[in-house]
């Protein structure tokens, strides 16, 4: 065998550390200029989707418009729903789209859930493509600044059940927080080993996205993932130049650093 064959056979037979997407998007759950906001998912769904998708506030109205289902018909996905608010006018929930096999899935309530404001956690424990397992956690927690005292019990419900019943396989936490970058907030989650995929970054922008009914510009949206397990190669905004929603979702993409 000559020297160049020799080289290329052992090349390829080291492990591959095969990289996947992972996004997160709130999808408002309004219809608000319902038809520009399509147009610009169709346009840019394929450079926009990611191999696992984490959907806050995917809603259906009452005359059958929907983006989610809009996404859901795209592909051929595992799909972890979890229905959080169901109206007369609209039905919404958290959900996991994955192109990879879903082993199971799991709901919790988290705490402060009321009867028409269900906050809700969502975890798919998925199986990646080099056959590690991975859970997905999916979260949309209490709005708004009088619900910061909310937030902090959430995320210390998150953390816990994490710790006790999914400490198995390692954690990527995504969603909307609704909570700005403090790092009094963040920091049981960065002591926990989690990081953060594009620190000083806005999601929910007045000065960017014209669905933005507020003054209010800050990061609310976040992919936190455990940096002794998997690297992150790049993470960047989507659908900013066309948006779908008053939230700009992020996407990242990882390798997975376990033989």
């Amino acid at each position: 065998m000559s020297k160049l064959l020799l080289i290329l056979a052992i090349t390829l037979a080291l492990p591959v550390n095969a990289s996947f997407t992972v996004s997160t998007q709130n999808l408002w759950h309004y219809t608000n200029d319902y038809e520009t906001r399509l147009k610009n998912l169709n346009d840019e769904y394929f450079h926009e989707s990611a191999d696992i998708m984490n959907f806050q506030e995917a809603w259906q109205s009452f005359t059958g418009k929907s983006l989610f289902n809009t996404i859901v018909k795209k592909e051929e996905f595992n799909t972890h729903y979890y229905r959080t608010n169901n109206t007369l006018i609209i039905k919404e929930g958290l959900a996991t789209l994955s192109r990879f096999e879903i082993l199971e899935k799991t709901a919790f309530e988290l705490p402060h859930s009321k009867l028409f404001r269900k906050r809700t956690m969502i975890i798919s424990k998925i199986l990646s493509p080099t056959k590690k397992e991975l859970y997905m956690i999916n979260i949309h927690l209490s709005p708004f600044a009088q619900g910061k005292d909310e937030r902090v019990d959430q995320l210390d419900y998150i953390l816990k059940k994490i710790e006790s019943d999914f400490s198995d396989a390692p954690v990527i936490l995504t969603g909307d927080f609704n909570q700005e970058e403090d790092e009094n907030f963040f920091t049981k989650l960065v002591d926990a080993g989690y990081s953060s995929t594009l620190p000083g970054i806005c999601t929910y922008c007045a000065n960017e996205n014209e669905y933005v009914d507020s003054e209010y510009i800050s990061k609310l949206d976040y992919i936190f993932y455990p940096k002794e397990v998997f690297q992150l190669q790049r993470a960047r905004r989507t659908f900013v130049e066309k948006p779908i929603s008053d939230h700009f979702g992020i996407k990242a993409e990882f390798i997975d650093l376990r033989d």
